[in-house]
This record gives structure tokens, C-alpha cells and sequence, in this order.
């Protein structure tokens, strides 16, 4: 929340808007939606619009016949002298008089406009393929909202979001798996008390946290885990300083592999990066032990 500064006796004054109660159907769900980045879901019709594209495509390639048809009628007429200015000098080929050139030119103009049109789509449906799909838990947050009792949206609107597979995401939250544990299963541990918008959500069987509360959380256990894993690594190989080498290799091994586990389980961390992250920890208790067994004993 921001500080107010300045213009204090102004306040008491001024009271705040209450939020207005919106009508079950469009008005609630765009609220809902507009409230919360998470909830902004909606579906991307893969079906109509490959369908689309390939409509599109048979359009083109129907024109493209066509004048390959008046290329070749073209060609095999040699004598033509109109024909042949055309295919070599614009200004024969606008010429409103010569009626094989005015062929071509309207034809050329449908081609212009739909290429356009084709390539217009093609290269919004990348963008509309590039976007990624709603987090599980997502999806059945905004699901369980939408069908609560009465639904949302009648008739066929009733099952606009059935097909998960067409649904995707504009402003998915960046996370990983840690975050994604703590949101999972100790969500309710972070939820925000005393909000006009989380009694209305508990009311529906929903409650909302702060975002910015498991990210701290996450950074506090992944703080510690690193912690105990370098620390807890190096106590146990002095604990073992007196001991042969095989045991302290033993003890190596198992904090590395538990390391990776951790990097490779809790992180989105690429497999690039997980080797990188192992191979400096696994080098640090290494150069460690290869101090310790350096130095002279102090038995006779």
C-alpha cells in the first residue's frame, strides 16, 4: 500500500468510493477478470481459425491459377504486340484500353488484398499459438468461480471455458516449482484478511494472497536450503576429518546429488544451469577436502 503525503486534513474528508456491485453475467466476469492478471483466460478457437487460414490458402491458390492461366495464354500468343508491351513496360500494362492488361490488373488487385489478408492472419495466429496455456491451478480457480451456483454465463456461453486445451493465458505469472508447492497446498497460509474483494472470493470458495508473500517465502526457504546444504556439506566433512578418504567421497556425493535434486526440483532451472550450479558446489566441498587431507597430520 502507498503512503499519502501532504494535504493531510483533506483526507478525513474524502471518503472512498466503494466498489459497485455489478450484475451476474458479462459485467461480473470482465470485473472478476479485470481484477485479477491471473484470471485473464480466455479461449484462442484453434479450431475456426486454422479453418480460417485454410480457406484462406485455397482462395490464393485459386487466384494463383489463374494467372498462371493468363501467363500462359500470353505466352503462347507471340504475335500479340499488346501482350507483349505489357509484360515489359507499365505503362502498356495500365493502359485502360488493353483489355488483356486490365484482366491482369484486376486480378492482381484481388491477389494484393487477400495475400494481404492471408498474411495478416498468418502471422496473428503465430502470435495467438506463441501464447502459453493457464497454470492447472489457474484454470480450476477460474473454473470453480465461473460455474459457481447459479453459473455465470447461460446457454452456450454456459460452456465457454469446457476445452482447457483451447484456453490460454495473456498475463501468465512467471513461477517455479517452489512457488507453485507453496500456492498448491500452503496457499491459505498468505491470504489477505479484511478485503472487500476476499470476502466476496471466500464467499465462492476462493480466497486471495498477495503474490508478493510466497515469493518471500520462497526466497527465505531457498535462502536456508542453500545455507544447509553448504554448511551442513562442510560440518559433516570435518566431522569426518579423521577418517579415510571413501567415507568423505561418500559424503560428497550425497550433498551433491542432493543439491541437484533441489536445483533440478524446486527451480526452473535449465539443464545447462543445473550442471553449472552442481559442478560449483560439488568443486567447493572438493577443493575442501583436498585442503584438508594436505595438511600433516600431528601423530608421531
Amino acid at each position: 500500500m502507498r503512503g499519502a503525503t501532504g494535504n493531510h486534513h483533506n483526507l478525513e474528508s474524502v471518503q472512498k468510493p466503494s466498489t459497485p456491485r455489478r450484475l451476474d453475467g458479462y459485467p461480473r466476469l470482465a470485473e472478476f477478470i479485470a481484477r485479477d492478471g491471473d484470471a485473464a483466460i480466455f479461449r484462442k478457437f484453434g479450431h475456426l481459425s486454422a479453418r480460417n487460414l485454410l480457406y484462406l490458402q485455397s482462395e490464393l491458390l485459386d487466384l494463383e491459377g489463374k494467372l498462371q492461366a493468363l501467363d500462359e495464354r500470353d505466352a503462347s500468343c507471340l504475335g500479340d504486340e499488346n501482350a507483349q508491351k505489357a509484360a515489359r513496360e507499365w505503362r502498356y500494362y495500365s493502359d485502360e484500353a488493353n483489355k488483356l492488361a486490365k484482366l491482369h490488373q484486376e486480378l492482381q488487385f484481388s491477389i494484393r488484398k487477400k495475400l494481404k489478408e492471408y498474411h495478416e492472419a498468418l502471422l496473428l495466429e503465430q502470435q495467438v499459438l506463441a501464447l502459453p496455456p493457464p497454470a492447472p491451478r489457474t484454470t480450476k480457480a477460474f473454473r470453480e468461480w465461473f460455474d459457481f451456483v447459479p453459473p455465470m454465463l447461460w446457454g452456450r456461453d454456459a460452456s465457454l471455458f469446457d476445452d482447457e486445451q483451447d484456453l490460454v493465458a495473456l498475463a501468465p505469472v512467471e513461477t517455479d516449482r517452489l512457488n507453485i508447492i507453496l500456492e498448491n497446498y500452503f496457499g491459505w497460509l498468505f491470504k489477505q484478511k479484511d478485503s472487500e474483494n476476499c470476502k466476496e472470493r471466500r464467499s465462492e470458495g476462493l480466497f486471495y494472497y498477495p503474490r508478493h508473500r510466497i515469493q518471500a517465502a520462497s526466497a527465505v526457504i531457498s535462502v536456508f536450503a542453500s545455507a544447509f546444504l553448504l554448511i551442513g556439506g562442510v560440518v559433516s566433512l570435518l566431522s569426518t576429518s579423521d577418517a579415510r578418504t571413501a567415507p568423505r567421497i561418500g559424503l560428497i556425493v550425497v550433498f551433491t546429488s542432493i543439491f541437484a535434486a533441489v536445483v533440478g526440483l524446486l527451480t526452473n532451472a535449465r539443464r545447462s544451469e543445473i550442471f553449472g550450479a552442481t559442478a560449483a558446489y560439488a568443486a567447493v566441498l572438493v577443493v575442501f577436502v583436498s585442503n584438508n587431507l594436505s595438511k600433516p597430520s600431528n601423530g608421531p
